[in-house]
């Protein structure tokens, strides 16, 4: 089973968010307890926030700019939770 990434909203991740740190293999997010329930708070594991991650995601398909170059690609490997919702 599969877990839904906060970031991009594909299911990537092996375990429950949060706090996990696993790397989400679609958009780069890794997993962070701290930027899970405090989604403006910039750093830690992850340079962005939360947020500004989900809307990198739907600018470029990536959560920063520098993983834009790892070329993920949709597959049917990865499936969108369709629950999931960007913060706003």
């Amino acid at each position: 089973m599969k877990y839904t990434c906060p970031c991009c909203g594909y299911k990537t991740l092996p375990e429950e968010p949060s706090d996990t740190f696993y790397i989400c293999k679609m958009c780069g997010w890794e997993d962070d307890g701290v930027q899970f329930h405090n989604p403006d708070f910039e750093g830690g594991a992850n340079k962005v926030s939360l947020k500004q991650a989900q809307k990198n995601f739907i600018k470029f398909g990536a959560s920063e700019e520098r993983f834009v170059k790892n070329g993920r690609k949709l597959n049917e490997e990865y499936i969108k939770d369709p629950n999931w919702k960007q913060l706003l």
